[in-house]
């Protein structure tokens, strides 16, 4: 016999020990598993909580406004309006990299929670083990990949909940998706690094690690295009972001193909109900819609298209937005766009590359011929305007499609006694722009309450012949070149309005330069309701967006309530969040500000 062979109890020993320790690996990373449930369970309660802190205060500020308790100056209520518009003063202000200091708070708040979350608690403190970083890191994407899907439904519970609708949440929605990709991306790196390392390639051949592989890669190319692809085309890029997402869903739910005992299928289940849940609502409304619906498109100067369909929507007011499809323009898209008018229904729809191209050469071509058509929504979370004294409406070009629309559905709904005001400012870069909107500037200055709206168009580039207005003040601000000016290319950018979020943008290119290049102007059959307009004052030159806002402010009781309403660039919403930050005072008017942006 062999020196080295081994006796048979040896063996024996050797293989129990082996078969024991294997069972308490398995053990080991079955007690592994259920601490990062558990603490995936207390991370998804934090981010409910955190959800809970905007319902809250959202309820709480509703109540205290019909109430009409933030007018008054009890002294037992004095101490809270004090802390909440210090709070808003701060909150609102714009900061480098985010929509507002608000915002910027919002996310540190997820980012800490990420944090710690990631790194409390791991099972036996041990912390000398990679794999446990790997795997705490996998159950975290799994989390946020929840996350991700719930901030991009449109048909969100937090729009009924809150005042934010899903083209709001957009922002924290790429944040989540970056962050899970970055979770990803440990979880894959440290877990090959470990399996090449200790001679366990095999593992990596397994079907539920191959699953995982190509889920990765889904996500990770599902990022780059949100990141690169967007920018110039969002058609493809969102074909491409839905097949991925669709790959990312049922690859997860290979990876964890089980509810038992690691209970990730649970996540894959959650993520495709919610996702197929709002697609079916959506897909409802547009089939519901489309019975006996058709739209004529006319073709406006500079490159502009107004659509009117025969049947308007329940609930759609203007201001709000809507998907629109036409299947003789593009067959399986559709579009957002704001409503102008409800009765009616109007959008009026800036021409970029892509579809608002494809729709304007068809108005062109067929002048007043109607098509097919549906649409769906509406959406979007706007103040309701008959709650203030004061509406302060701003837009810059194309932006105009929400101030118009908020303005109409003021003085629609405004009793006859009543004494509210508007206060409506727009810039255009030129005077074919003011015929998009012909109806609704006569509207402004014929209705019975139109001695209540002061209308300020500032037209930048006018002809000196034209028989416009130029004050004095606006002919020295555009002298002094003050900082609060805005260049025309931002004032006056015409992107249709796509409230920063959604999944379908027909605005491909953000230069204006790039759109005259490619679509120079042309001309076009204006239709009989545009054919002529009221004289207008207009002011030639950019106006002082900050002094116009601060005058309006000033011009009311400290127990009144002020809206300011802006639609346009990011140099336009940045002017007046910070205006109106600086409005909000102790002893003023309370100052609120709604503001949608152009882009997604």
């Amino acid at each position: 016999m062999s020196s080295t062979s081994m006796s048979p109890e040896a063996s024996e020993a050797a293989a129990a020990a082996a078969e024991a320790a294997a069972v308490a690996h398995e053990e080991y990373l079955e007690m592994r598993q259920e601490v990062n449930v558990e603490m995936l369970t207390y991370y998804a309660a934090s981010i409910s909580a955190l959800m809970g802190v905007f319902i809250l205060s959202f309820w709480i500020r509703f109540i205290l406004v019909r109430l009409g308790w933030t007018r008054t100056r009890n002294p037992i209520l004095l101490p809270f309006i004090a802390t909440t518009r210090v709070a808003r003063k701060i909150f609102i202000r714009t900061l480098p990299g985010f929509t507002s200091v608000g915002h910027a708070v919002v996310v540190t708040a997820y980012v800490a929670l990420n944090i710690l979350f990631t790194f409390y608690d791991f099972y036996l403190n041990d912390y000398s083990q990679s794999t446990n970083f790997a795997s705490r890191f996998g159950w975290m994407a799994t989390g946020n990949m929840v996350l991700v899907v719930f901030l991009a439904l449109k048909n969100t519970p937090l729009a009924f909940l809150t005042a934010y609708s899903y083209e709001r949440l957009n922002v924290l929605h790429q944040i989540a998706g970056y962050t899970t990709m970055l979770y990803t991306i440990l979880h894959a790196s440290i877990y090959t690094d470990y399996f090449l390392n200790n001679d366990r390639v095999y593992i990596l051949q397994k079907d539920v690690v191959t699953a995982g592989i190509i889920l990765g890669f889904a996500l990770l190319f599902s990022v780059l295009a949100g990141m690169i692809l967007k920018r110039f085309n969002y058609e493809l890029f969102y074909i491409i972001h839905v097949v991925l997402f669709i790959v990312i869903v049922v690859t997860l739910g290979l990876h964890r193909p089980s509810f038992n005992p690691d209970q990730g299928l649970y996540a894959t289940v959650i993520i495709g109900a919610i996702w197929f849940a709002d697609r079916l609502v959506r897909f409802g409304r547009l089939v519901y819609n489309s019975i006996n619906n058709e739209a004529t498109a006319y073709a406006l100067p500079d490159g502009g298209t107004r659509i009117v369909l025969k049947k308007p929507i329940s609930r759609a007011r203007p201001g709000k937005h809507c998907y629109v499809w036409l299947p003789q323009i593009r067959t399986l898209e559709t579009h957002p766009f704001t409503i102008v008018a409800s009765d009616p229904m109007e959008l009026v729809i800036n021409t970029y590359s892509g579809f608002t191209r494809d729709l304007h050469e068809y108005a062109l071509q067929n002048p007043g011929k109607s098509l097919r058509a549906s649409v769906e929504g509406p959406y979007g979370t706007d103040p309701d305007p008959l709650d203030f004294d004061k509406v302060v409406l701003v837009a810059g070009g194309s932006g105009a499609t929400f101030t118009f629309g908020i303005a109409a559905d003021m003085l629609e709904r405004m009793a006859e006694n009543s004494t509210q005001q508007i206060d409506f400012i727009w810039v255009v870069k030129g005077q074919d722009n003011l015929t998009w909107f012909t109806e609704h500037l006569n509207n402004l200055r014929s209705h019975y309450h139109s001695p209540k709206v002061s209308l300020k168009v500032h037209v930048t580039r006018l002809a000196p012949t034209h028989p416009a207005h130029r004050s004095d003040s606006t002919a020295r601000t555009s002298a002094s070149g003050s900082s609060t000016d805005l260049v025309p290319s931002g004032m006056e950018k015409g992107v249709e309005f796509t409230a920063a979020s959604g999944q379908v943008s027909s605005a491909a290119t953000p230069y204006q330069s790039d759109r005259e290049e490619k679509y120079p102007p042309r001309p076009v059959d204006i239709p009989s309701s545009a054919a002529s307009m009221v004289d207008l004052p207009i002011i030639v030159g950019r106006p002082d967006t900050e002094a116009l806002i601060r005058s309006a402010v000033e011009s009311v009781g400290r127990d009144q309530r002020v809206l300011i309403a802006a639609c346009g660039p990011d140099g336009l919403i940045k002017v007046v969040r910070n205006v109106a930050a600086s409005c909000i005072s102790v002893d003023g008017p309370a100052v609120e500000v709604h503001c949608e942006q152009f882009g997604w």
